[in-house]
């Protein structure tokens, strides 16, 4: 028997052994593992110091980690106060009961390497739950600081934390999280309770003791998926300028500093949508279907940075639908005052205003909250008004009908814009008294602006400068009835545009430096688009002128003017004279007929324009001067190129030009071109300029005269000029002859006016007959031989040589040395004679006499008449 006791013995030492054996390799291994396992993670620190390990848990004084992964991140934990403490089952896992750190620090810094992408999906809740069960039931850490990565670089984070969770279950969870940075304290505590995929939440934020945020919030399941309802309420927020400075920090912000939150600003919003089933995600939260509403309260302005003062209320309650959302009802009255910002100084200083307000309200009764109460393509009807004061007064109205889906459109229907302003002077155009009132339709889309003004639309002005064309406009008025827009906001074409229909424009009174002061009327279409316009019609003014003008602006630039000039009948009144400041003042038209056409183009970026001008009379008569013409065809074209002038006159024709003594039928051709800035010291081409006169011609050879280079030198030809006619208009008493004369009188004119020097006239073979009978001159002559004799030869004087030498200065002294031989056939036997008379005459004052003595029609004796009386 005492041998069974000593083999047990044996056997137990063997035993004994063999379990320090399995212990030693156990943790030989475990070791091992351990370290593959911080090898694995980059943990290149593990410590710890006062390790007390009991039954049931742990305690450390202090615990230090750090990690650095193959990213760049580095992370470093240190724990100060450690307590573990768990729950131990022998038939299930241990169960961390509760965690307390006395002082937690994290520095955390980021990487310096882009992180490689995940092998798979995130995992849900429910994938991650059996880990999260692991958490301590209870959790308190009385103070962490942290360092870790921001939008700045590094930023610090202090403060407490508590967490009670309900087990394996995870659920119910409590929370407590306070932030801390001097002087602005931040609290979140909240409570979620159910399961996973049935939850509720209640979550409350303080800000420095004050409530900030207040949220309700449950998820359920039902037959078609997940039903979520909530409630948000923002009570009256503090001073926030710290926290955003705080947020500042954190968040990728732009360079200009956050707006501070209005402490007045109140908001609500509670919602029930239904969620179809499946992971809870992001794109299931936008196919959600059910109502949302929400409402936001700011009593007192608000100083919204790069706006404004904002101030008012809003209201909207909205209906999803799978996704489309549709607007049932909106209520909105929202002020801006003292405006400011970029958008602002993007307008000209005119147009800028001081305050909007927009009013929107529902123009039918609200929609039931019953998710099939509206339509989906039902429009949001509402009415709006829309005001806006400054320089520039405008007030907005008209029935709003939205549709908030994903190609949402917003249409204005019988809409009316009302502007008024005193004064407005954008460069460079300076408008007074404007009245504007613009019925329209319109729509908005996401891609593209629909407008049309209707009929009523009217637009008036008191008076409109454009300084640099120099023009001033009178009570102006337009009525763009018809009138519409298409706009594309987006895409390759953005910007671009499409202004057409019917315009008509009316000016009372229109004052240029080159045009009488008349009112002038515009009646046409304009069709103008990115990037050429178009405008056609015909534009007319009070003296009754009429021209039909297109206007066109292609996509180079360029500007293309052509107007036509309807046919005037000159005998019912001369629309030109009333309409030209510079239409000569003597030169009458009063009848035969005038019409005409031009074009005017100006290069994109230049300032030297190129136009063409045609003209044709016919059968134009008048008055020029104290000169009486008819018969006048003619057809004029000028071209202008640049700085430079050409005008051509290929054919003009004058039946008769009468200033006392007729003149035609008149005939001429000729060429002139000229610089721009000197048009009257160009060059003139004479090809042909005859006239007849007295039954005889006055030819000018042709020529090239230099305006510039005084005096111009002209040869005028006499030819068959006929001595009776001459003598029928010569206004002295028994003469009367006959003959044809023959010259050539060299013309000279300057700046003090024409003249004539040594010119010749003869007369051609065999001569002809003067006939003197004067009872005054022979009874003078009783008294003096010589001069009785001269007279009885003049009485019949047969001439067979005359020849006279013609002086003509600029003050209009004509000067005749006739040089006669002849006989008179009862004087004598009929001896030769000879006779040398000199003649001077004052032709203005001859021309004079034969215009009052009826050789011209009575409205040139008038004007004649009324020359001479200041004279007199």
């Amino acid at each position: 028997m005492a041998a069974r006791p000593q083999r047990w013995r044996r056997m137990l030492r063997w035993t004994a052994f063999g379990l320090l054996l399995a212990l030693l390799a156990a943790f030989a291994y475990g070791w091992q593992q351990w370290q593959h396992l911080q090898q694995q993670q980059g943990i290149v620190r593990l410590d710890w110091q006062g390790l007390a390990l009991a039954g049931d848990g742990l305690r450390l004084q202090r615990l230090d980690v750090e990690q650095h992964t193959a990213e760049g991140r580095q992370l470093r934990l240190q724990a100060e106060g450690v307590d573990l403490a768990w729950r131990l089952h022998w038939s299930a896992r241990p169960e961390l009961t509760a965690l307390q750190v006395q002082r937690l620090q994290v520095d955390w810094q980021g990487a310096t390497a882009p992180a490689a992408e995940p092998s798979s999906a995130p995992a849900d809740l429910e994938q991650l739950q059996p880990l999260l069960a692991w958490l301590p039931r209870r959790t308190h850490i009385e103070q962490f600081v942290a360092s870790l990565p921001c939008a700045r670089g590094q930023c610090p984070l202090q403060g407490a934390l508590e967490l009670d969770h309900g087990g394996a279950a995870l659920l119910p969870v409590a929370f407590d999280l306070q932030l801390q940075r001097p002087p602005q304290h931040i609290r979140l505590h909240g409570e979620l309770q159910g399961r996973l995929d049935e939850l509720a939440l209640q979550l409350a934020a303080e800000l420095d003791g004050q409530p900030q945020l207040q949220l309700r919030s449950q998820l359920t399941r039902n037959a078609a998926g997940h039903l979520w309802q909530g409630r948000l309420e923002l009570p009256t927020l503090p001073e926030t300028s710290g926290l955003r400075e705080w947020l500042g920090e954190w968040l990728s912000l732009p360079a200009q500093p956050l707006p501070e939150l209005p402490r007045d600003l109140q908001g609500q919003a509670d919602w029930q949508l239904q969620l179809a089933g499946g992971a809870l995600d992001a794109a299931t939260l936008r196919g959600a279907s059910g109502p949302l509403r929400a409402a936001l309260q700011l009593p007192k302005p608000w100083l919204l940075a790069g706006v404004g003062q904002l101030q008012g209320e809003l209201h909207l309650d909205l209906l999803g639908r799978a996704g489309h959302w549709q607007a049932r009802q909106l209520h909105a009255d929202l002020q801006l005052q003292q405006a400011q910002g970029d958008w602002l100084q993007a307008l000209p200083a005119e147009l800028r205003p001081q305050s909007v307000r927009l009013q929107l309200q529902p123009l039918a009764a609200p929609a039931q909250p019953s998710s099939s109460a509206a339509p989906a393509d039902t429009p949001l009807a509402l009415q709006l008004a829309l005001s806006a004061s400054g320089p520039l007064n405008l007030e907005l109205g008209g029935e709003l009908h939205a549709w908030l889906r994903p190609d949402w459109a917003v249409q204005l229907q019988r809409g009316r814009l009302q502007a008024s302003a005193a004064r407005l002077r954008p460069t460079p155009l300076d408008a007074r008294d404007l009245q504007a009132d613009l019925r329209l339709d319109a729509r908005l889309e996401a891609r593209q602006l629909d407008a049309r003004l209707l009929a009523g639309s009217q637009l008036r002005l008191a008076r409109l400068d454009l300084r640099e064309a120099g023009l001033q406009f009178e009570q102006l008025r337009s009525a763009p009835a018809g009138l519409q827009l298409q706009m594309t906001l987006d895409g390759a074409q953005r910007g671009s545009f499409h202004l057409h229909g019917p315009l008509a424009v009316q000016v009372g009174r229109l004052q240029q430096a080159q045009l009488q002061p008349q009112g002038w009327r515009w009646q046409g279409r304009l069709d103008a688009r990115a990037p050429s316009s178009r405008l056609d019609g015909q534009l007319g003014n009070d003296a009754g002128l009429a021209l039909d003008l297109r206007l066109q602006r292609p996509a180079n630039g360029a500007v293309n003017i052509q107007g036509k000039l309807g046919e005037i009948d000159l005998a019912g009144g001369n629309p030109l004279a009333k309409t030209l400041r510079d239409w000569p003042a003597l030169l009458e038209l009063t009848g035969g007929r005038l019409q005409g056409n031009g074009t005017l183009q100006l290069a994109a970026g230049s300032l030297a324009p190129s136009a063409d001008l045609n003209l044709q009379l016919q059968q134009v008569g008048g008055i020029v001067d104290r000169s009486e013409l008819s018969g006048l065809d003619a057809r004029l074209a000028a071209e202008l190129r640049g700085a430079k002038l050409f005008i051509e006159l290929p054919d003009l024709r004058l039946a008769s030009l009468n200033p006392g003594v007729p003149l035609g039928p008149l005939q001429l051709r000729a060429d002139y071109q000229a610089a721009l800035a000197e048009p009257l010291a160009g060059r003139l081409q004479l090809w042909q300029a005859d006239s007849g006169l007295l039954g005889g011609q006055l030819r000018i050879a042709p020529t090239r005269l230099e305006l510039a280079r005084r005096p111009l030198q002209l040869n005028l030809q006499v030819r068959g000029l006929e001595l009776a006619k001459l003598l029928e208009v010569y206004p002295a008493e028994g003469l009367s002859g006959s003959g044809t004369l023959d010259g050539q009188l060299p013309l000279q004119i300057d700046s003090d006016g024409p003249s004539i020097d040594q010119g010749q006239l003869q007369a051609r073979a065999p001569g002809g007959v003067l006939r003197f009978h004067s009872e005054r001159i022979r009874a003078f002559g009783q008294s003096n031989p010589a001069l009785q004799l001269a007279t009885l030869a003049l009485e019949d004087f047969h001439y067979d040589q005359l020849h006279s030498q013609v002086s003509y200065d600029p003050q209009g002294k004509l000067l005749l040395a006739l040089r006669l031989h002849g006989r008179n056939p009862a004087l004598e036997g009929g001896r030769p004679v000879n006779f040398t008379i000199n003649l001077e005459e004052d032709v203005p004052s001859l021309l004079t006499s034969l215009q009052l003595s009826g050789r011209v029609n009575e409205a040139i004796q008038r004007r004649v008449q009324q020359r001479l009386q200041p004279r007199n």
